[in-house]
């Protein structure tokens, strides 16, 4: 049943606004929705198209974690359930000289044990060493306490189990997730290293409690056989069959609060008034939007950074492969890092990433925090790109189809203190515009269950403000 009466504006179209205004509409007597995106497609930063001969090859998320439900969950809400499937292979690699198979047992690099430690060429036998002797650190001796308080992880890391660690296998790992440096990263930038971090012992021993609670054989990641687009599809479908307005090429202009509890949204063709507002964008644009409402928000927004990443697809033939590497993909280690940060192998991860005329699908990815590339035109990216495969896999390739995608300042950066500014956040819009809430990658997490967590955080904010 719907209240026709109160009506509620999302502005952004990626997974978090789609997510938003779908968990909107499944409220008890849910209001009218009207969902607002500037740019001409939905989706935000997840998308797809035809490659190779494949109908949709992925050209950013092409999955997402499953250990966090809110992702799968969400599939199975818009009855995506049946399409799933799970990567092909589960081992990956690191490249420092050569390929590496990323140690075991770990949680996001974290050594669970001495083992993960001993059996990895990775490490030097005095790096091996150092990270041995962090389950005997106290943590009052290591200062714990302050590098929490310093929210740097790449410190956090480096305290505990010495440079090698940190450089080689978790910020290759992290980084590559999130486009970052974690000497510049916030703890809480990374949930389940934050969760470690607050239980009694060393981080080893933690790591070690985590990785034994798993389920052995069940799968860490999953995606929809058409494509990590097809959610956004189903997403798009069940948010207007639950009565949603979706307005795309519709760039919201300002935000105004007349009164107390009633916004109006401009764009360039209308204005909508609104009993509650939903900002699902990210925070440089939302800084625009809010800084007439509350100009201290609007000033500690404008300070968010992102990073840039551009994703080069290429299909070679088959037969260019080496048969030998068959793990889903590599990455690559800042200090060893010339252009390419981490290559996806699509046609080793995913068995339906396999073209009839028997190509090899490869992603690469370039640029990270700091080290943008997306200026640089396509050929050159694709110069860079073919040379590092060369110098990482022994062997040259000729791709006979490519597609380079630029991700311009998609990426936020949680910076140390990240989570204390997004508090403060909520307390200032709070008092000065309740009804209007934030959300998105922006925020309280980047990855795609992350952001739909969120998103449902924000449809019950939304609700009490209506209740009241």
């Amino acid at each position: 049943m719907s209240n026709s009466e109160q009506h509620v504006v999302v502005v952004g179209g990626g997974i978090s606004g789609l997510t938003t205004a779908y968990a909107i509409g499944r409220l008890p007597s849910a209001p009218q929705v009207t969902l607002l995106e500037s740019s001409p497609r939905l989706g935000g930063c997840i998308g797809g198209s035809p490659f190779a001969g494949l109908r949709n090859v992925d050209e950013s998320a092409d999955a997402f974690l499953v250990r966090t439900p809110a992702a799968l969950e969400l599939a199975q809400q818009v009855n995506l359930g049946s399409e799933l499937t799970e990567p092909a292979t589960g081992h990956a690699y690191i490249w420092h000289r050569r390929l590496h198979n990323i140690p075991e047992p770990t949680m996001l690099g974290i050594p669970s044990n001495r083992s993960a430690v001993l059996n990895t060429r990775l490490l030097s036998m005095r790096g091996a060493m150092r990270a041995m002797v962090e389950p005997f650190i106290p943590r009052s001796k290591n200062k714990l306490s302050e590098q929490i308080a310093d929210d740097c992880l790449g410190d956090l890391i480096r305290s505990r189990f010495g440079n090698q660690v940190l450089e080689r296998i978790v910020d290759p790992l992290v980084g590559s997730i999130y486009a970052t440096d974690t000497d510049n990263f916030s703890i809480d930038g990374m949930p389940q290293i934050a969760d470690l971090v607050r239980r009694p012992g060393s981080l080893m021993k933690s790591a070690n409690e985590v990785v034994g609670a798993r389920v052995p054989g069940t799968a860490v990641f999953a995606a929809p056989l058409r494509g990590m687009s097809s959610l956004i599809d189903a997403l798009v479908a069940a948010v207007q069959q639950q009565g949603a307005v979706v307005h795309i090429a519709s760039p919201v202009t300002d935000i105004q609060q007349p009164s107390s509890g009633n916004f109006l949204v401009n764009t360039s063709s209308a204005s909508l008034r609104a009993d509650a507002v939903v900002l699902a964008t990210p925070a440089r644009l939302t800084a625009k939007l809010v800084q007439s409402l509350d100009s201290d928000s609007g000033q500690i927004l404008a300070a968010a950074e992102h990073a840039s990443v551009v994703l080069i697809t290429l299909a070679i033939s088959r037969d260019q492969w080496p048969s030998k590497i068959t793990g889903s993909g590599y990455l690559v280690p800042k200090p060893v890092q010339r252009a390419v940060t981490a290559v996806s192998f699509g046609s080793n991860k995913w068995k339906h990433w396999n073209p009839h005329d028997n190509s090899m699908i490869l992603r690469i990815s370039l640029g990270r925090d700091g080290a943008p590339m997306h200026h640089l035109d396509d050929d050159e990216l694709l110069k860079m790109s073919l040379a590092d495969l060369g110098l990482h896999l022994g062997r040259q390739f000729t791709p006979h189809a490519t597609r380079v995608t630029r991700w311009v300042e998609a990426f936020p950066q949680y910076r140390p203190g990240h989570i204390k500014r997004v508090n403060q956040l909520d307390v200032l819009l709070h008092n000065s515009s309740p009804g209007l809430f934030l959300t998105g990658a922006s925020y309280r997490g980047i990855g795609i269950p992350a952001c739909i967590q969120q998103a449902r955080r924000a449809a019950e904010r939304v609700a009490a403000k209506l209740n009241t």
